[in-house]
């Protein structure tokens, strides 16, 4: 068996590692420029696209979180429509390269390649270099998450962040507590949390129990440690909230971003028809009051007819949450679904060739995951690969369906499809690795005599 144990140290050492994860994340940053360049180039941005392009360039010019149409009116409103992390990135990002569109754009590149080293990680420590390497090139390489990482959205962030949450509670979960990992890991879920609020549940899925589980870590620690796991969360979020409160008059993370969710999927219109559990716009003009109430106003009244018209059709809800959950894994008509993309600066041939893909990748990484834990023994393991996955599902049943919600899925789905193909080549190679053995004992200086058989 000693040529199959080189194999795998081969791709595990060091320099191959590092080699073949350089050379994946090259192709990466390549196939993004390309897709802005070659692909994305005529399509116009959607209307959350704009406003965090807008939102960047206002924190950029000194006047901070403002309703991006005040820039234009010389009246400056304080906002907190969106979470705030995404549109600081842009401030960023227009800071360092440019505000034009093609440049907001191409911003997507950093957080793809980071995405990108993160899910080899991952894999590496999940499984082995080979399924590390394999699961990177194929977020390498995802359609959808190429058009992700360009479309000037939050999406774009999140799944970094989830990543590397997942990346440190896997740490804090198999090699004990240590401070500095259970710092970073409270930062992370905190900065989460600040790109979209419900990334929130990462905290209590992911971060809390990694660290209550710790390994090989007495109780008194772990318990300090959780303390100061929520007390590093609270720090990083609890400045926007206070600033919200101050300037807007709610602590809530953002205002308009979920209620309008909320109403635009909770109507007649998306409870049967061509909009079934999906999202529609004119549901939301029609929740917002029109008096010139203020955003806190106008968010409790999409809020509140949102949960009169859930209490009103109780009956429909199940019909309803499924047509969710299938449009959002990517199980639905691809047209529809590629049609809506394109409203959200993608190109709807790019988007129609996408969701099988994700429909063949949702049940592959289900099915290898399954396979790899089984295959690896997993305990509490499993809270970092099974995370993301639950927290798409309950933010799609929460809100609406929309695949773009399972980006911060796919990377660990990746890893289990790499796992499963991986398993399925090694299947096939019980020969070879026979004769290995017989090269390897025949080799030897004082070869002893072979088994039956060989």
């Amino acid at each position: 068996m000693s040529g199959v144990t080189t194999n795998v140290r081969g791709w595990g050492s060091p320099r191959r590692w590092a080699l073949s994860l350089t050379l994946i994340s090259t192709v990466a940053v390549a196939v993004r420029v390309g897709y802005v360049v070659w692909v994305l180039g005529p399509v116009q941005s959607g209307l959350d696209a704009i406003w965090y392009q807008l939102q960047g360039g206002s924190i950029l010019a000194g006047t901070g979180f403002v309703v991006p149409t005040s820039l234009f009116e010389g009246n400056l409103t304080s906002t907190a429509a969106f979470p705030p992390a995404y549109p600081a990135y842009q401030a960023v990002w227009q800071w360092a390269v440019g505000p034009g569109a093609m440049s907001v754009r191409v911003a997507g590149v950093v957080p793809g390649v980071i995405t990108v080293v993160l899910v080899a990680l991952l894999g590496r420590a999940l499984a082995d270099a080979r399924v590390g390497l394999l699961a990177a090139a194929a977020v390498a390489l995802s359609p959808t998450l190429i058009a992700a990482d360009s479309s000037t959205m939050s999406e774009n962030l999140t799944v970094p962040l989830v990543l590397a949450a997942l990346v440190l509670a896997h740490r804090v979960l198999t090699q004990g507590v240590g401070w500095p990992s259970v710092i970073a890991l409270g930062a992370v879920c905190g900065v989460a949390v600040l790109t979209r609020q419900d990334l929130a549940l990462m905290v209590v899925l992911v971060a809390l129990p990694a660290v209550l589980a710790s390994v090989g870590t007495g109780l008194r620690t772990r318990l300090l440690a959780t303390s100061l796991l929520v007390l590093v969360v609270a720090s990083v979020v609890g400045p926007w909230m206070w600033r919200n409160h101050r300037k807007v008059g709610t602590y809530a993370v953002s205002t308009i971003s979920p209620s309008s969710a909320l109403a635009g999927s909770n109507c007649d219109a998306t409870y049967g028809g061509p909009d079934l559990g999906s999202w529609s716009f004119p549901c939301v003009v029609d929740a917002t009051p029109t008096g010139g109430e203020a955003e806190v106003e106008v968010a409790d009244a999409q809020r509140a007819q949102a949960v009169e018209y859930v209490q009103r059709h109780l009956t429909d809800v199940p019909l309803v949450l499924g047509a969710r959950e299938a449009r959002v894994w990517g199980l639905w008509d691809p047209r529809d679904l590629a049609r809506r993309d394109a409203d959200e600066t993608r190109r709807y041939g790019w988007q129609l060739a996408s969701r099988p893909l994700d429909a063949v990748l949702a049940v592959a990484g289900v099915v290898g995951l399954a396979q790899l834990g089984r295959r690896r023994s997993w305990g509490w393991e499993w809270l970092v690969v099974s995370a993301p996955l639950v927290i798409v599902c309950v933010s799609a049943a929460a809100s609406y369906g929309n695949p773009r919600f399972n980006v911060t899925a796919l990377p660990v789905l990746s890893i289990g499809m790499a796992s499963l193909l991986m398993s399925m080549i090694d299947a096939r190679r019980p020969a070879a690795v026979d004769r290995e053995v017989l090269v390897v004992h025949r080799a030897g200086p004082d070869p002893a005599p072979l088994p039956p058989g060989l």
